[in-house]
């Protein structure tokens, strides 16, 4: 994860003197141009600042936009294996990110898309951590067809994860009023962030838990992890 975190500080400020957003395949190409739209599972990039392309997450490794790095992961949705864009929040021993909200794919008429990926998700029980990714959200149509606004957004979600600890994690910040939902977050902190007692000590005295308190406490823990 060190490694990860120095190559996404080394292109974004290599491409922050140009001005230029970014996206890194996974074949290590490095697509530079101005991204104008993630929906989370793909994302459009002018290339160079002429043709659009459009590239689906399962073959982009990352990139980065508007100052933010977005990762492509993998999540398990009923016996697939699906790949979508998340955030990054805070990176180290503990991850955070986030997925949904934000921008969506921006209309156009320009015709000069050069891969237009055949997207769907439905409203089914799969999807993120075995929760269904609902909204009825799909990129579809043919090679020459131009981009075109989405129905709607996924709504923003947080998933953890601790590298070699166990898969991502959501942690539901949404409902943060519901006592069930706090006790749920202070169950999953204590998981990631439980073994130094410092730390375990400001979670268990939490009463909160909403999102700007848990990315405190994970930029905190990795701080203290360094």
């Amino acid at each position: 994860m060190k490694i990860l975190l120095s190559i996404l500080l080394f292109l974004s400020v290599g491409t922050g003197s140009f001005a230029q957003d970014f996206i890194l395949k996974n074949d290590d190409d490095v697509i530079r141009g101005t991204i104008k739209g993630t929906d989370y599972f793909s994302v459009l990039i002018s290339a160079n600042d002429e043709a659009d392309v459009i590239l689906p997450a399962k073959d982009v490794k990352n990139f980065f936009w508007n100052g933010d790095s977005y990762l492509s992961k993998g999540f398990a949705n009923g016996r697939n294996f699906e790949y979508r864009f998340v955030k990054v929040i805070e990176l180290g021993t503990v991850n955070l990110y986030a997925f949904g909200g934000g921008t969506l794919m921006p209309p156009t008429k320009d015709k000069k898309v050069r891969f237009r990926p055949s997207v769907g998700i439905g409203t089914g029980t799969g999807g993120f951590g075995g929760m269904g990714m609902g909204g009825g959200i799909s990129i579809g149509g043919g090679r020459s067809a131009a981009p075109e606004r989405l129905a709607g957004a996924p709504a923003v979600r947080y998933f953890i994860e601790k590298p070699g600890a166990g898969p991502l994690q959501e942690v539901p910040m949404k409902a943060i009023t519901d006592e069930d939902k706090k006790a749920s977050v202070k169950t999953i902190l204590l998981q990631k962030i439980g073994d130094n007692e410092s730390m375990k000590a400001k979670v268990e005295n939490s009463v909160s838990f909403d999102s700007r308190e848990v990315i405190e406490l994970i930029k905190e823990y990795n701080s203290i992890k360094k």
